[in-house]
């Protein structure tokens, strides 16, 4: 398959991105699914659906090299590995195009140091497996078209498909018809040993997800939803059915698909450099020219699958944090693009006219090639660095160690969600801090100590977990994203800010403020801190709304000396519009008072200065509903109803109160 001058090349193309990779990534963890996969991997347990088998088994084996030194770090090193041999895989594609293996290297290199790419291969996540083993499938289809007799080829062709959709299948099943048409040329051939083939695919997509129901029967510590006791819990489980309500919102239409689609456009001139979509553009066009329909159709079926296609079948509303949700979806695109760079480079190097590179001299043409290729994978480098550096980043920790501070020894911790339940969820179970806790989640999912299935209704969750809390005699806590306070309407509530205390026999619905040292200061460096991770923008983001909900509570106390002691923190959360709107929203439920209301007035013409903040739909239409409702509360209806449909247009979700407040008032939501 490769000549003897391609192995120096080949691990060129490895070496160099697992260097980079290697130094940029953190040493601890980070937000998105890495606190899952982590402890996932650390427990040889099951992740969310469909449990990505393979890439928890791998995960394991690198996570059992730390030794003492950091979990985290050995785990994002296995996606640094899988990244790394991904950029092999696009080398290897790009010699089978007929390209030299310096500009193959090249290809590489600029994958490699593309901007998402390099993003997600330096955190516990399965994107950069999905294009290894996409790229390793195209490969050996490209060389097997060549040699149809070849069916060791073949035979491992499929089998690496197979494992493949033991990974993130919807993504790989988008890309069948592609690497169906790259096999064309052997379907004489293929087609008298289709059946064993597809059988090898199906026994290599099958055993890892074999063992994946055997390990979550043996009950590990670490497993999303706990036992997969039946056929119909392991289709569930493998179909994602549980994620068709965050895969579709009743908000996202038409435009946000557009949206999306110029965005994707975008990142496709810029991700690879400027200079390397121009390459790419003139490879495809070379493609084409050169009748060579069989490489650039199949690579364009994968493309439109992996980017168009998935854009129509997914309804993410376009705001940032969404964005940062979609853009592993796409990375095999950026492979793609590389190849086609590499078609257009070659191409250039050998026939472009102003360009004299004399035949009996093809050190010069090697000469420019390294040149052109190192200068923009440095620049691309260069460009890419201060973002994806996140070596020293320690957000998610900083915000662990806050809440598990706040929490007394023995204590019982509620979390909910992602964020809560895999950050603090990694620090309390892989690195074993604060011991004493007892951590769970109120969804019932992934830790082993679960009060209740999954799949249990709401409301019985809810009966069973206050019947939890009523029988321990152990402190409880909420973090803020967990402190659903209709569960807990028997009790009074403990507010510190980051934290919620449950106080049983106190006098129920109640909450009492705690200022706390500790919150107020980590406070104060939320608001100093901007994060460059859409991710950790988000939750820095919430926390700052939930912090304003704190200070809201001490607002419309009436308690002076409270408010005393949270005037500095008030000053501060006045610069926040995320703060700002939390303030407002527990001033508009309990500022009784002439000065609350004109509080709460200035609150929200402040808010409404600063409304470029706001990253979503949902929080936007949310500044609408409150000033509606402050309207209403002045009996200024006509401008309410104005608002509450301005609100509901902006974000048109079920969920939106302002649909509520039109259909109390029976009016129309349309004018």
């Amino acid at each position: 398959m490769f000549e003897a001058r391609d192995w120096p090349a080949l691990a060129a193309s490895v070496l160099a991105p697992l260097l980079l990779y290697a130094l940029t990534l953190p040493r601890t963890v980070v937000l998105e699914d890495d606190g899952l996969f982590l402890m996932a991997g650390e427990y040889f347990g099951i992740a969310h659906p469909p449990g990505y088998p393979l890439y928890t088994l791998i995960i394991h084996l690198f996570m059992q090299l730390a030794a003492g030194a950091s979990p985290a770090f050995f785990g994002h090193l296995s996606s640094a590995f899988l990244g790394a041999l991904a950029c092999g895989g696009v080398y290897a594609c790009a010699r089978l195009l007929q390209t030299s293996p310096v500009v193959a290297v090249t290809a590489a290199w600029l994958f490699a140091a593309s901007e998402h790419f390099w993003a997600q291969a330096i955190i516990a996540e399965v994107y950069t497996l999905n294009a290894l083993l996409f790229f390793a499938a195209y490969a050996l289809i490209l060389y097997g078209a060549r040699r149809p007799r070849q069916w060791r080829v073949w035979f491992a062709a499929a089998a690496v498909y197979g494992l493949s959709l033991a990974n993130h299948w919807p993504l790989m099943v988008l890309s069948f018809p592609g690497l169906v048409v790259a096999a064309w040329p052997a379907w004489p051939t293929l087609r008298r040993r289709l059946a064993p083939l597809a059988a090898v695919a199906v026994a290599a997509a099958a055993v890892p997800y074999i063992w994946m129901v055997w390990r979550s029967l043996q009950q590990p510590a670490i497993s999303f939803y706990g036992p997969i006791d039946s056929w119909g819990a392991l289709v569930e489980y493998i179909g994602r059915e549980d994620y068709a309500g965050v895969d579709v919102s009743p908000s996202a239409g038409w435009l946000d698909r557009l949206a999306y689609l110029g965005w994707f456009g975008n990142q496709i001139v810029w991700q690879l450099t400027l200079p390397g979509f121009v390459l790419a553009l003139i490879g495809l066009q070379v493609l084409y020219q050169s009748r060579r329909f069989t490489e650039a159709g199949s690579s364009l079926l994968v493309f439109l699958g992996t980017s168009l296609v998935l854009v129509a079948l997914l309804a993410f509303d376009f705001d940032p944090f969404n964005i940062a949700v979609f853009r592993p979806y796409s990375l095999v695109c950026y492979g793609l693009v590389a190849l086609w760079l590499a078609i257009g480079f070659q191409y250039i190097l050998e026939r472009w006219p102003f360009v004299p590179l004399p035949a009996k001299a093809p050190w010069l043409k090697t000469t420019v090639a390294v040149l052109a290729g190192a200068a923009m994978t440095a620049a691309s480098v260069h460009a890419r660095w201060p973002v994806n550096d996140r070596s020293g980043s320690r957000f998610a920790e900083r915000y662990a160690d806050t809440v598990l501070s706040l929490v007394p020894k023995d204590a019982v911790l509620l979390v909910y969600g992602d964020t809560d339940t895999a950050s603090l969820g990694y620090y309390r179970f892989v690195e074993n801090r604060r011991p004493d806790i007892e951590l769970i989640n109120v969804q019932g999912i992934l830790y082993g100590n679960r009060l209740y299935p999954p799949n249990l209704s709401r409301r019985k969750k809810e009966e069973k977990l206050r019947a939890f809390v009523s029988t321990i005699d152990r402190p409880v806590f909420l973090t803020t994203n967990a402190a659903d306070r209709e569960i807990f309407t028997n009790s009074a509530i403990r507010h510190y800010g980051f934290v919620q205390e449950v106080l049983r026999g106190g006098d129920p619905g109640t909450i009492q403020l705690q200022v706390n040292a500790a919150a107020s200061r980590y406070f104060e460096s939320l608001i100093d801190t901007h994060p460059k991770d859409a991710w950790e923008h988000y939750l820095r983001n919430l926390l700052l709304a939930h912090y304003g909900d704190y200070l809201g509570y001490a607002l419309s106390s009436n308690d002076p000396d409270l408010a005393a002691q949270v005037e500095p923190m008030v000053a501060l959360a006045e610069t926040s519009f995320y703060s700002i709107v939390g303030m407002s929203e527990v001033l508009m439920q309990y500022g009784k008072t002439p000065a609350h209301q004109e509080r709460l007035t200035g609150y929200l013409e402040k808010a409404e200065n600063m409304r470029d903040q706001a990253l979503t739909k949902n929080l936007r239409s949310r500044l609408l509903y409150l000033k509606g409702f402050l309207y209403a509360g002045q009996e200024r209806r006509e401008e309410a109803i104005a608002l509450f449909r301005q609100s509901y247009r902006a974000y048109p979700h079920p969920e939106n109160g302002s649909l509520d407040a039109l259909k109390q008032w029976g009016v129309p939501v349309e004018p």
